[in-house]
């Protein structure tokens, strides 16, 4: 009995939801939290008495909570203030300072020192001239307080919308104007000694003056970020480096040496590894006692070590953000942080929910490093050096061969070593905190076979058909002519082989030791099948083109949906292979990338079956449906045509936790 398989992927239906899943957390603890029924931006803290404060920017006030107790944090005073989804604090002296970048507030001062029982508030809006531009101070984007008592407003509504500097000293309450570094529009300042770093978002660069005379601050030098949209910096203590950020989806934190500003040098990049295809935007990095604590809109606080500007490791963080129905991406969640508690507790700010408290176990990394060399003594490139570990990590080799990697967990490891031309490497390390374990790699370059297979079918002829090639480090997707014969030059390598052409079963040869020019031979069986390692010409049809959760070939990456279910599997169906069609694939979060408000339809090429005396379909669905507790109103359905007369097969409602196996049901009777 010739048999007609399909293989299908998880159709991911998943209507938007609102609720929060369950928090994620590493080297972290929740101590409490604070939701708000508006929106939040950034959030400071201040300390009194022996009394912590944390205040946090809401939509239309400033919020002041006393922490007396870190998990029970008691609401003390509230600012009203325009509503703006900009708001920026820092602190003076007893007194707050808070910022609106809409509205006509112009700064909020609040009175602390009557706290936590008497505080007050006033709004300072003077009259400024700021090179030929008169006029009131009604907004600004941030600002800065250094250990002088300057003030530093950058982004108001004045001039060219630069750095405005004010003495406090004098009267905390009625700042004086003492001059402006106004070249162009800042987003963001910071200043210590007689050096102010103004982050020019606009024009994509770092922006270091001299400001010994704050009259007159002269540009000393300036540095275009990695990604060229420079939203705040951070420099260390000693003032020899500076962190950056590009607040641009798929962003990073910028490592920079600034020890010589005629040749300023970018060191290392950070951005979390497990969200790069989601396109995660880092928003305000702060350097704190040799770490770098970074919030990150849809990814909540990240804690990298920073002891060691030019290799940058995530030793701890807390995700506020999980919500399935924005995903990872876009500017939602974590806008600010505040690590400067005396403590190990870091408070988090997170623009829809509210202001966190949270312990952080500040864990100096362990490091890897050295070169990769070939047999000559030749640098390689790009080669992927990674730790066989539950931390996800990976580093490539640079133009000289040298590699910079690390984890915050200690112990045991292996180093796995890969590039496509070369044989991979794996050695035994031994990595501890605050060390450097020096590894250099002599890798050997994989020999060129040639591949030779012959195709045909059971009568002996010929069959044109397609060839895909897969290991961990090379991929090969190869087609076979007319007359059954392929011969290619490809890297030896074990490989897993698959050969199949439509109207015949697909041949799989796993693990195939590929070392030799001795011709694989295939006789395929008569059958329909589809395994999609290769794609044998299947149509998508979708009902609009910008349908998200659009069908495609791809190797199944798992998502959840809330509380722990699997909305799609983190493996293929039951056939040989990894891949699959699949929708919504490789986005964390159910209602990411799924199929809403449209429909998408994967058509199989004609089938001749007029030869098949009783011809049965076979296929594996994994299909996912979930909707908040709303009726659930999306349906897989699998149908079968002559080209006149269409009929419905199976549909597939709900939300199932496994691979559905449908087996021989019997094309006739249909």
């Amino acid at each position: 009995m010739s048999g007609l398989n399909l293989r299908f992927l998880s159709f991911l239906l998943c209507l938007a939801h609102l609720s929060l899943a369950q928090k994620t957390s590493f080297n972290t603890e929740l101590l409490s939290h604070v939701p708000f029924s508006e929106e939040s931006s950034d959030c400071w803290g201040f300390e009194k008495d022996g009394i912590h404060y944390a205040i946090i920017g809401n939509n239309s006030k400033t919020s002041v909570f006393s922490l007396e107790d870190p998990r029970n944090p008691i609401l003390r005073h509230t600012t009203p203030g325009a509503k703006s989804i900009w708001r920026d604090i820092k602190s003076y002296n007893n007194h707050l300072y808070v910022t609106a970048d809409q509205g006509q507030d112009g700064i909020a001062i609040i009175d602390m020192n009557g706290a936590p029982s008497n505080i007050s508030h006033t709004f300072f809006r003077p009259t400024l001239t700021v090179g030929i531009d008169t006029r009131e101070l009604q907004r600004c984007h941030n600002l800065y307080i250094d250990e002088k008592g300057y003030m530093y407003l950058a982004g108001c509504n004045l001039s060219q919308r630069g750095v405005m500097i004010f003495d406090l000293k004098k009267d905390p309450k009625s700042p004086v104007f003492i001059g402006a570094a106004d070249l162009t529009y800042s987003h963001d300042a910071f200043a210590r000694g007689d050096t102010l770093y103004a982050s020019e978002i606009n024009a994509g660069r770092l922006g270091i003056y001299d400001i010994s005379d704050r009259s007159k601050p002269k540009l000393l030098a300036s540095q275009i970020t990695s990604r060229a949209f420079t939203h705040n910096a951070w420099p260390s203590a000693d003032s020899k480096f500076v962190f950056t950020t590009d607040e641009k989806a798929g962003g990073y934190v910028d490592a920079y040496d600034i020890s010589n500003l005629n040749n300023i040098r970018l060191l290392d990049k950070f951005r979390p590894l497990e969200r790069e295809n989601d396109g995660v935007i880092p928003h305000n990095t702060h350097y704190h006692n040799g770490y770098l604590v970074t919030s990150w809109y849809t990814d909540g606080i990240r804690v990298t070590d920073a002891h060691k500007p030019d290799n940058l490791v995530e030793v701890a963080y807390y995700d506020t953000w999980e919500d399935p129905s924005i995903c990872h991406k876009g500017f939602y969640g974590c806008w600010g942080t505040f690590p400067y508690t005396g403590s190990t507790i870091v408070y988090g700010s997170d623009i829809n929910n509210g202001l966190f408290i949270v312990n952080v176990n500040y864990q100096r990394a362990c490091y890897l490093e050295g070169k990769v060399t070939d047999e000559n003594g030749t640098a390689i490139t790009s080669a992927l050096v990674e730790i066989v570990s539950d931390q996800i990590n990976r580093k490539y080799t640079s133009a000289g061969g040298v590699y910079k990697t690390g984890q915050a967990n200690s112990g045991n490891f292996v180093a796995r070593i890969s590039h496509p031309d070369y044989q991979m490497v794996e050695k035994n390390v031994v990595l501890n905190h605050c060390e450097v374990t020096e590894l250099n790699v002599q890798m050997v370059r994989k020999k060129t076979v040639q591949l030779n297979v012959i195709a045909k079918n059971a009568d002996g002829k010929p069959l044109p058909a397609k060839v895909s090639l897969l290991s961990r480090t090379n991929t090969y997707n190869l087609d076979i002519d007319n007359s059954g014969l392929l011969a290619k030059d490809v890297l030896s390598n074990t490989y897993d082989i698959f050969v199949s052409s439509w109207g015949y079963k697909v041949a799989p040869f796993e693990n195939y030791n590929l070392t030799g020019t001795t011709p694989i031979e295939v006789t395929l069986e008569k059958g329909y099948e589809d395994d999609f390692q290769n794609m044998l010409g299947w149509e998508i049809v979708s009902s609009t083109p910008s349908l998200p959760g659009t069908w495609f070939q791809g190797i199944p990456n798992q998502t959840e949906y809330l509380n722990g279910l699997i909305a799609n599997p983190g493996i293929d169906g039951d056939d040989a292979g990894p891949c699959a069609m699949v929708t919504g694939n490789g986005i964390r979060g159910a209602g990411c990338d799924d199929v809403d408000n449209g429909r998408t339809s994967l058509i199989s090429p004609e089938m001749d079956l007029s030869s098949y005396k009783n011809p049965q379909l076979n296929y594996d669905v994994w299909f996912f449906n979930a909707g908040n507790g709303l009726p659930i109103n999306d349906t897989l359905v699998v149908k079968l045509t002559n080209g006149q007369k269409e009929v419905v097969i199976d549909k597939f409602f709900g939300a199932s936790q496994k691979w559905i196996q449908v087996r021989n049901l019997d094309v006739t009777t249909f």
